[in-house]
């Protein structure tokens, strides 16, 4: 697969240039580009060469590139039909093709399943009368079937008759097959009128919600112990135990202080119970004041609050290698995103061993140009795409909310903060992640658009390639207009349902330098 930036040192662009046209050249030797394919090789055309087409459709998520020269009476004609699913640019891998010719002589129908070039059906076709006829292709596949009309065709009654025949010229144009688009990543996408909602530009960061997130650091110099020790990625809760710190010698947490604090503790507070027990007996008696009870029991009072410190801070150890273990607990309840060392591994006083993060909710920081803070009140949703993310719309009331926005100017970044909070439940973006928002603030106008990724900045110049068939395709410069999310306003340059090159543009402009362009296409 190929892959490759519009920025490209030059000697790597012409690498991958003439990369491009050997592998276009290898293909016309395997499946017959040109007219130079010869009987041995089983796909030449017959002689004489007779007018042909190349039409491209689509039909239920599906693109049509057919190749075929005009029917005769009696004579082969072979459809050389490339057939490309929508989404994901693929090629169609099963299935069977079938070519149905209604008309004089009633209806004929060939069929062919895919060859072993996935999405290349190759269907030979004998018209046995002579006349017009409606053509169609239909594929059928395990997920549904599509038809393509291929209109009215006629079926000439001999050779010499069929050299008269009128077809449309195809304009030139950049070459670029579909055997290479199969092959590196490609897409396109109609160019639509679309509401292009009003707004700006900005740029916003992930942020995890009080209370989402915690750190565990090391509150003494010891050594990491524990089994089943998380690991990054793992999901945790809320208090539950991460593992061990046992204390390096010497510090005020290794086993005898501790032990020592809980045993003083207790026997100081058996000792405050058994005396204001004794005491109030005696008051009974009337042989002590009332003021020596009630003295006695703030003594047992405060003997119990010291032992109940004694004994959390004992419930904070559990018995370890070697002596007495801190547990090391989550908390917060979230995914383990950092592990800093192991069992058996050494570590500092304030040393950070875990990162627990709950991205089920998130928070997005927007930093609002300066220029633009004016019209944060009217916000009505935040587009925003993190690097190699699907981009997201927070949209309030629906899985967002607006939090505000802040109240000071960043005295070097010139912008103002502004929140909002949203539900992530499948986890798909992370804190810390950071990327490009359109802050849209009303509706807009319908307007011609392409998604931005069409775009190519070529010398200062906004250019987007046109599929104008199958394998051609077109350089236009084009004039854009307001931007909303990932989709940009055409003002001129292209025209309403044309097909743009969202994926592998860069590909298409290395083709059309990448050597001579075939004069013929596919000789099936």
């Amino acid at each position: 697969m190929i892959r490759v930036s519009a920025s490209l040192p030059l000697c790597l662009a012409m690498g991958l240039a003439f990369s491009l046209g050997c592998q276009k050249k290898a293909s016309e030797a395997e499946h017959g580009h040109g007219h130079e394919a010869t009987a041995a090789g089983g796909h030449a055309h017959e002689a004489p060469e007779r007018p042909s087409f190349a039409p491209t459709l689509y039909a239920d998520g599906l693109e049509l590139f057919v190749e075929y020269a005009v029917l005769v009476k009696g004579e082969v004609s072979t459809f050389g039909s490339h057939l490309t699913h929508l989404e994901g640019a693929q090629a169609v891998k099963d299935g069977t093709a079938e070519i149905i010719l209604t008309g004089v002589g009633g209806e004929q129908r060939f069929s062919a399943k895919v060859s072993s070039t996935p999405g290349i059906f190759r269907l030979a076709i004998t018209p046995s009368t002579p006349g017009d006829v409606q053509v169609k292709i239909v594929w059928k596949g395990p997920k549904g079937q599509a038809v393509f009309d291929l209109g009215k065709h006629t079926v000439y009654p001999d050779l010499a008759a069929s050299m008269k025949a009128q077809v449309p010229e195809v304009p030139g144009g950049i070459s670029f097959l579909k055997e290479q688009q199969w092959n590196v990543p490609y897409g396109i996408t109609r160019a639509q009128n679309r509401p292009m909602a009003d707004g700006f530009e900005a740029f916003a960061s992930v942020m995890a919600v009080p209370g989402g997130e915690g750190r565990v650091l090391a509150s003494v110099s010891g050594r990491l112990e524990g089994k089943g020790f998380p690991s990054i990625g793992q999901s945790v809760r809320q208090g539950q135990r991460l593992g061990g710190l046992v204390p390096k010698a010497g510090s005020d947490l290794s086993l005898g202080t501790v032990q020592l604090d809980f045993e003083r503790a207790k026997l100081k507070l058996d000792q405050a119970k058994a005396n204001h027990t004794r005491l109030k007996g005696l008051l009974e008696q009337e042989s002590v004041p009332r003021r020596r009870v009630e003295e006695a029991a703030r003594e047992e009072a405060l003997a119990e609050a010291e032992f109940k410190v004694a004994l959390a801070r004992k419930d904070e150890v559990t018995t370890g290698r070697g002596g007495m273990a801190l547990a090391l607990t989550a908390p917060v309840s979230g995914v383990v995103s950092t592990v800093n060392g192991g069992p058996g591994i050494q570590v500092a006083e304030g040393q950070e061993l875990f990162h627990i993060v709950d991205t089920r909710r998130l928070r997005l920081e927007v930093q609002v140009p300066e220029a633009q803070s004016g019209r944060l009140a009217k916000v009505s949703s935040v587009w925003f795409q993190a690097p190699g993310q699907r981009p997201v719309v927070l949209e309030s009331g629906k899985g967002a909310k607006v939090l505000g926005q802040g109240g000071a100017i960043h005295p070097e970044r010139r912008t103002v903060p502004f929140l909002m909070e949203f539900g992530n439940p499948s986890g798909t973006l992370k804190v810390g992640a950071s990327g490009k928002a359109f802050v849209r603030t009303g509706t807009g106008a319908q307007a011609l658009a392409v998604p931005a990724s069409a775009l190519q900045d070529e010398d200062g110049l906004s250019v987007v390639y046109v599929q104008a068939g199958g394998e051609r395709f077109e350089r236009r410069i084009v004039r854009v207009g307001a931007r909303d999310g990932d989709w940009v306003q055409v003002r001129s340059g292209v025209q309403k349902d044309e097909w743009v090159v969202t994926t592998g543009a860069h590909l298409v402009r290395l083709a059309a330098s990448s050597g001579k362009v075939p004069e013929h296409g596919h000789a099936h």
